[in-house]
């Protein structure tokens, strides 16, 4: 969980959330494995009153979220009240479960029985293609659940990119829980032509690429695209994009949400291959990332709760950078 602090590094979630992150997580697995899902609960609780009281600036965070989505929700309509310490408290504890249930997916406990697939027919066609493809997620909701994808399919292989210097760790960490997983994660601090190659093998094989699509890389922040989110500007990072484009493969979106104790798996198509025209970079980035931002918005907005970016989003890179591709991005008038 990136906690924010109240200094000038407050927005660099990548820092923080090294901290005792994968200790934390064998910790919580033994109790998990030791008491079940009602003994972790009961352990749960006291552990987010605590994370709740400790950091003012996270609740801070937290409540500045949640505002902008709901008056993203209510635009036009009579204004209410501004979420409160009980809003942010119930929005730690959604974390919360949702750290339990990354621990019960990893252990293969959230089955086909507990998923519903929107759109599953995307996925399915793409899958049944012999062709892998890039799958763009991002922080709202559980990903972790998307483990249920090898029920589904037994020969899925995924590949999830990630900024963490502990992906080995974690990769022998969920094959000691699971040793039949299909799922790797694998470490990147920027996507150099070594990586590009290996990851264009693996789609080539009918494998898939995960990237999250709302948080900017350990020193990336010059490749970032500013679009509108929830009323207000905000970084997004190129990345994904640019490397979706280098796979030429087809790109889905996906989401994973918590509703009625039940998880939805939502698949979206984006395209079948991302261009970016040397000429009109800036316009062919903007076009695409404008379209995810705009998915990500709805469902923060619906299921506001869900957001696990737990730090200032607008203000973790500054909109006055040389490098802001939004003063040159006109993502309407570009046309694929």
């Amino acid at each position: 969980m990136p906690m924010a602090s109240d200094d000038k590094n407050s927005s660099l979630w990548y820092a923080i959330e090294e901290r005792g992150v994968y200790l934390g997580l064998r910790v919580m697995f033994f109790v998990y494995n030791l008491f079940g899902r009602a003994g972790f609960s009961i352990f749960l609780y006291p552990v987010m009153i605590y994370f709740f009281l400790a950091n003012p600036a996270t609740r801070r965070a937290s409540q500045a979220f949640l505002s902008r989505a709901q008056q993203h929700t209510k635009a036009g309509s009579a204004p209410s009240r501004a979420p409160g310490w009980r809003q942010s408290f119930r929005h730690f504890m959604t974390f919360g479960e949702a750290i339990l249930d990354k621990l019960a997916a990893w252990r293969g406990d959230i089955g086909l029985a507990d998923v519903d697939y929107v759109n599953r027919e995307v996925f399915e066609a793409l899958h049944a293609s012999g062709q892998g493809g890039v799958l763009i997620a991002s922080h709202l909701g559980n990903m972790e659940v998307c483990r249920a994808l090898g029920s589904l399919y037994r020969d899925l292989k995924i590949n999830v990119l990630v900024h963490t210097k502990h992906s080995g760790n974690f990769n022998r960490l969920m094959r000691r829980i699971n040793p039949h997983a299909m799922l790797s994660l694998i470490q990147v601090t920027e996507v150099g032509l070594e990586t590009a190659v290996m990851l264009r093998e693996k789609v080539d094989q009918g494998e898939f690429v995960v990237i999250v699509g709302d948080r900017i890389p350990v020193g990336q922040s010059s490749r970032i695209t500013w679009l509108p989110f929830l009323g207000r500007p905000a970084p997004f990072p190129q990345g994904p994009f640019i490397l979706a484009a280098l796979l030429q493969c087809p790109v889905l979106l996906i989401f994973c949400l918590k509703r009625r104790h039940r998880y939805h798996i939502i698949f979206e198509s984006l395209a079948e291959g991302i261009k970016i025209p040397r000429r009109e970079r800036a316009k062919a980035l903007g076009f695409w990332m404008s379209r995810y931002v705009e998915r990500l918005q709805h469902y923060c907005v619906s299921d506001p709760y869900q957001w696990f970016n737990f730090f200032d989003f607008w203000g973790q890179a500054s909109p006055n950078s040389p490098d802001r591709e939004s003063d040159r991005a006109s993502p309407e008038k570009y046309s694929v």
